[in-house]
């Protein structure tokens, strides 16, 4: 198709060599398109920039979004109501706010020293900071499998996440053990030369019947085999 590769996000992360926990792999693999939505990005928080999540299995982009409702409402963490500071210290953090200050200023004292000059200045950026460390840790802890955060997990993800799982259904890449990167990208790869090689047929030929048991995910041996 006069491409020299592609390139793929969100199915990788379900593959075994991703990195990521057994249960994020497997919450992936049960994805669907309807289940990804968009919540508040950690690096860009303050400008309300968004990825996309699963939102699945986590309540991560809800307290995300109430995350930066708070954040717009108010101008520091003091001037948060009582209820609101005590929910956010019991359920989103389990530590008190000023405790994961001093982690953040410890953090940007080695890191940016800037940021921490900044934060003293001004209260709402303080308050941004903040916020940000439950941002920053939700992808760890889905990462390293902390089952005390699971309803934290934040797992950025699109819907061609959901596509490629209705895709592979029934075959042996609905098995989570079983999804490997480079099988993954043969099985994409070869999918998509097929359905090239099939458009191609059905321009010269009208009566050209497409077979779609070629689209089926394959083992590499077999797709091989098409290959010699």
């Amino acid at each position: 198709m006069g491409a020299a590769y592609l390139v793929t996000g969100s199915v990788n992360q379900a593959c075994v060599e991703s990195g990521t926990c057994d249960d994020v792999r497997k919450l992936l693999a049960e994805t669907r398109q309807a289940d990804i939505t968009m919540a508040p990005s950690g690096d860009m928080f303050e400008m309300g920039v968004k990825v996309q999540v699963v939102k699945r299995g986590t309540m991560f982009s809800i307290r995300a979004h109430k995350l930066y409702e708070l954040y717009r409402a108010y101008n520091s963490m003091e001037e948060l109501p009582a209820a609101e500071l005590e929910k956010l210290e019991k359920t989103f953090f389990r530590i008190p706010l000023a405790t994961i200050w001093e982690q953040t200023r410890s953090y940007f004292s080695v890191r940016d020293p800037r940021q921490v000059e900044k934060a003293e200045k001004d209260p709402k950026y303080k308050m941004a900071l903040v916020f940000r460390w439950y941002l920053g840790q939700s992808p760890v802890w889905a990462n390293r499998g902390d089952a005390s955060r699971k309803i934290d997990y934040q797992i950025w993800c699109g819907p061609a996440m959901g596509a490629f799982n209705e895709w592979v259904r029934g075959s042996f890449l609905e098995d989570v053990a079983q999804r490997k990167v480079v099988t993954v990208a043969y099985n994409i790869l070869f999918g998509a030369a097929v359905l090239l090689r099939a458009n191609q047929f059905k321009q010269q030929e009208s009566q050209f019947q497409f077979n779609s048991s070629m689209l089926a995910p394959m083992e590499i041996e077999e797709i091989k085999e098409f290959l010699s």
